[in-house]
């Protein structure tokens, strides 16, 4: 089967975990500080910590809202479920709205209609390595004076205009996962833009104490000077930072991060090509690159007219052992998703059982490629 995805590695990523375990210093070493400055000079972030996922990322950031009951959220509801889990877990509530159909980006005017005296914070979601309205949210976020936090799950070093995604907001949070353009495993960071939240973002990553303040290298000799010092519980918190070989290998990773970002750009491009012979069928579309938008090009997501014809085009992929799948079911509709939500969401609703996910990895070599260009050829032949 050609995978969705998988990650980029060779032997360098090998040689650096390799040279970690040797060292025998597995947490809060030298890769961690060295892969946080790096992140946060190049995005020119105020504040960068890497953490143990987006998830725990996530977490932090509802933890430092304050988030009380009866508090909401507004997220998209096309969208993975750790913002909406994280929400739940502070006592809040999460308020689903609907999405831009040709962008699967959240709408700003619908943010706008769920806003309510009881509204905390929007949480926005960069789909696909492609930004969000923003100068409309931002508005939004200024008139309403709301926290607006950043999910770049899908958008390292993609840009709205000349400025990094993850660092307009608030707070912006990153992945990391094998499932990402830079892998660490399983990892994330979180961006703090607004310098209100940055010391308590410390506390919070280290399980509630103090500990950053007093000790800034636990493998430094402790003097005598300074062997009375203790730090303590002061806030809530919990084992959050990235340990020292997921770090190492992230640092290995962003070493080559050009070279990633522009084979995902080639491979992104070349799809279009192969798209472009049905543009005037009206089979299907692909996520537009909003304008002023500088993508990461983390997905190729095909938008089919219909859900017959997307589960058609699944099915005879997945025939032929090309890994063609969906994406996000929407939360709204599942399980948990009920309890706090009983209206439509039109946009979702109708799209997200027509949208396709093709494979899309940096180092898919051609003989895969010509290989998927064929069948998506053979499929549309009968059509």
């Amino acid at each position: 089967m050609i995978p969705t995805t998988r990650p980029f590695l060779d032997s360098g990523d090998i040689k650096i975990l390799k040279k970690v375990i040797t060292s025998k210093i597995l947490v809060d070493g030298t890769y961690q500080e060295k892969i946080e400055k790096i992140i946060k000079r190049k995005i020119n972030s105020k504040f960068l910590a890497v953490t143990q996922s987006c998830t725990a990322a996530i977490e932090i950031s509802t933890i430092l809202l304050n988030l009380k009951k009866d508090d909401e959220v507004i997220i998209p509801s096309y969208n993975f479920v750790s913002a909406a889990n994280a929400i739940v877990l502070r006592g809040a509530r999460p308020v689903f709205v609907d999405i831009d159909s040709r962008t699967l980006n959240i709408k700003a005017d619908e943010i706008e209609k769920a806003i309510t005296k009881k509204t905390k914070a929007i949480i926005i979601v960069h789909y696909a390595g492609n930004s969000c309205q923003i100068d409309e949210i931002l508005k939004i976020k200024k008139k309403y004076k709301l926290i607006l936090i950043e999910d770049c799950a899908h958008s390292l070093f993609a840009k709205y205009k000349n400025k990094y995604l993850g660092t307009i907001g608030d707070i912006g949070v990153f992945s990391f996962h094998e499932t990402k353009n830079l892998v660490s495993a399983q990892g994330g960071a979180i961006s703090i833009n607004n310098k209100k939240y940055i010391k308590r973002t410390n506390y919070i990553l280290d399980k509630g104490t103090n500990r950053k303040n007093v000790i800034n290298n636990k493998y430094k000799i402790v003097n005598e000077k300074n062997n009375k010092k203790f730090y303590s519980w002061v806030d809530v918190g919990s084992e959050y930072r990235l340990d020292e070989l997921r770090c190492a290998l992230l640092y290995n990773q962003i070493k080559k991060a050009n070279y990633i970002k522009k084979k995902r750009k080639k491979l992104y491009f070349n799809y279009c090509k192969v798209f472009q012979k049905y543009k005037n069928k009206n089979f299907f579309s692909i996520i537009k690159i909003p304008k002023n938008s500088k993508s990461s090009y983390h997905l190729m997501i095909m938008i089919f007219k219909n859900e017959i014809l997307a589960k058609k085009f699944r099915i005879f992929m997945q025939s032929k052992k090309i890994a063609a799948t969906f994406h996000y079911v929407p939360l709204h509709l599942s399980k948990m998703g009920k309890k706090f939500c009983k209206i439509k969401i039109k946009n979702t609703e109708k799209i997200y059982k027509n949208v396709i996910r093709m494979p899309f990895y940096t180092d898919m070599n051609m003989k895969n490629f010509f290989f998927i260009k064929k069948n998506i050829h053979d499929f549309f032949k009968n059509y």
